[in-house]
């Protein structure tokens, strides 16, 4: 047997006896099975798979179809998207759904083509939503994918030195059936038994043709990637409560990082650190002091550092009408998309509890 065949067939036969039992993969009938294929690809980018799982089901549970997650606000998909990080994702799912429902009568496309014109579905997650959700042959490669078939062919180097590479071996490798199974069963390998760190050679199904365990090379395969320097910037938040019960927020710009989220009104991002000004508080008041709380918030590309100013708000004026700010009752701040950093201030001032 060919060794891209022996990949193939292998891995086929261990998924069905070893996959997890996933919410995602429950029903491959059921009319709505490739909407929350969808749903699932577009969480599990940069999230892993136990963290997804309570998400993905509450999600479905509340917008059980592409068309009542069509009609969702925005917002409404942000609150339900809060912990998962990579709001993008959330707006671009809604999106496509959007999109489907206005031009595709509904129903989740099939072609690669079709798949990679919505919002956020690139060429990982079109062949991904194209084999799993209808059986059809399709290449889907991500990062499990990438390792897997870099220390079964022995490729040395660092995954993104391999790409060309790497996706030419994945469309030989790749069945001309059973493609649901298939594309799952590379992902759930290097997911379970050919893992970043701790290998399971003993019990893998490949390691008979695999170039990396016959070399004694596994844990050198493949070489770290380059660390990213992160950017380290700095701001001044700004809390106001009203009477004990209701605080200051304010919605973050639509197209900024964490766009449409609600904050404790802020400065803007900088790489050097803020002194504070009367000028820069959001609303007036003689005195803004200085809390002995501060934070930073580690992003993908970003660690933000926050210092927090705190004022009580004189009850008896009215905020002007604004849609970037709004008082919220403390009790309900729960119905809102409040950013991760502004819940922790609230939570770290016994103001609320998360």
């Amino acid at each position: 047997m060919k060794k891209d065949q022996f990949f193939s067939e292998n891995l086929i036969s261990w998924y069905k006896k070893n996959k997890r039992n996933l919410p995602w993969r429950k029903n491959v009938n059921d009319e709505n099975y490739p909407y929350k294929v969808m749903v699932s690809e577009f969480m599990l980018q940069q999230t892993g798979v136990s963290t997804v799982i309570p998400y993905f089901e509450n999600f479905i549970n509340r917008w059980p179809t592409i068309v009542s997650l069509a009609c969702a606000r925005e917002e409404d998909i942000l609150l339900a998207w809060q912990g998962l990080g990579y709001y993008r994702r959330a707006r671009n799912l809604l999106k496509s759904a959007k999109q489907i429902c206005n031009q595709y009568d509904s129903k989740v496309p099939t072609s690669l083509e079709e798949l990679q014109s919505l919002p956020g579905i690139g060429v990982y997650a079109s062949g991904a939503i194209r084999s799993i959700a209808f059986d059809k042959k399709a290449v889907a490669v991500d990062g499990n994918v990438k390792r897997v078939l870099a220390r079964y062919y022995g490729f040395s180097g660092r995954l993104d030195q391999n790409e060309k590479l790497i996706n030419e071996q994945a469309s030989k490798c790749c069945p001309d059936k059973s493609n649901r199974q298939y594309t799952q069963a590379v992902m759930e390998h290097g997911a379970l038994v050919c893992t970043p760190k701790v290998t399971k050679c003993g019990v893998c199904v490949l390691s008979s043709k695999c170039y990396s365990y016959k070399n004694k090379i596994v844990d050198q395969i493949p070489e770290p990637k380059l660390k990213t320097k992160k950017q380290k910037l700095n701001c001044i938040s700004f809390l106001s409560l009203k009477g004990d019960r209701e605080v200051l927020l304010k919605k973050r710009p639509k197209n900024a990082i964490l766009g449409n989220q609600w904050e404790l009104p802020s400065t803007n991002w900088s790489k050097t650190k803020h002194k504070f000004d009367k000028n820069l508080c959001p609303i007036p008041s003689k005195h803004w002091n200085k809390l002995d709380i501060n934070f930073t918030h580690k992003f993908s590309h970003i660690d933000l550092s926050c210092s927090v100013y705190f004022s009580d708000a004189d009850s008896s004026k009215k905020l002007s009408s604004n849609d970037e700010y709004k008082w919220i009752n403390l009790k309900d701040i729960s119905n809102y998309p409040v950013t991760t950093m502004s819940l922790k201030t609230l939570n770290e001032l016994n103001l609320i509890q998360i």
